[in-house]
């Protein structure tokens, strides 16, 4: 079944802000691991469940089988996570070009976050864009020549953060603090907490990579 909007749920951090964003109807839900379990705490029950379920536990795992979810277990020792595994399944189901992931932000466990953003460029690459959602955090990736639309929201802080060595050609519109084809370059923070001007705006880049992220303070 292919709908047009496909959901991914982690085992990290997951706010009832963004549990409320989740509708069965709306998206197709897949979890990894231990994202199953706050899931069906919280009364939703997703289409496919992944993971080695060393954090979720293997009982739980056959839980979601006998309720009749579609369950695929992974190997404990593999060369991806279980995010990542659950994001090649999701590229099998969208159809519009983007994938919002909630949970993979927050959590003691800094090396799965970075791993994690780091797969906003592995999904890039294959022509579609995720979108890491945080109760304090937006994320997503471009690589140029590209265009990101922006509008006044619950995030009021813009920051373009270089992936590649450097970031060519930005233009900005709307921005408090415009930059008219400037470059930016990794390593450097000149792109941190810029905040729109109006209620939208737009960053446009010609070459290089680099993660737009939409932040607030708690």
């Amino acid at each position: 079944m292919l709908k047009q909007k496909v959901l991914v749920v982690a085992g990290g951090d997951l706010t009832a802000e963004e549990i409320a964003l989740i509708d069965p109807e709306k998206y197709y839900i897949i979890t990894a691991d231990a994202g199953a379990k706050k899931l069906v705490q919280a009364g939703i029950t997703p289409h496919l469940a992944v993971g080695d379920f060393d954090t979720a536990g293997e009982e739980f795992a056959d839980e979601l089988m006998q309720s009749g979810i579609e369950v695929e277990r992974l190997p404990a020792e593999k060369e991806e996570t279980d995010l990542h595994y659950a994001l090649t399944k999701a590229l099998e189901h969208q159809t519009g070009g983007e994938v919002l992931i909630l949970g993979a932000l927050g959590g003691a466990r800094l090396d799965h976050l970075l791993a994690n953003v780091g797969l906003l460029e592995w999904l890039e690459a294959r022509g579609t864009r995720g979108v890491l959602l945080h109760s304090s955090n937006r994320v997503r990736f471009f690589s140029g020549p590209g265009k990101i639309e922006l509008r006044q929201g619950e995030f009021p802080y813009i920051s373009l953060i270089p992936v590649s060595r450097e970031v060519m050609g930005i233009v900005t519109d709307g921005l408090k603090y415009p930059l008219k084809n400037e470059t930016l370059y990794r390593g450097f923070t000149r792109g941190i907490s810029n905040e729109l001007a109006s209620g939208s705006g737009w960053v446009s880049i010609r070459s290089g990579k680099c993660l737009l992220v939409e932040s607030r303070d708690r």
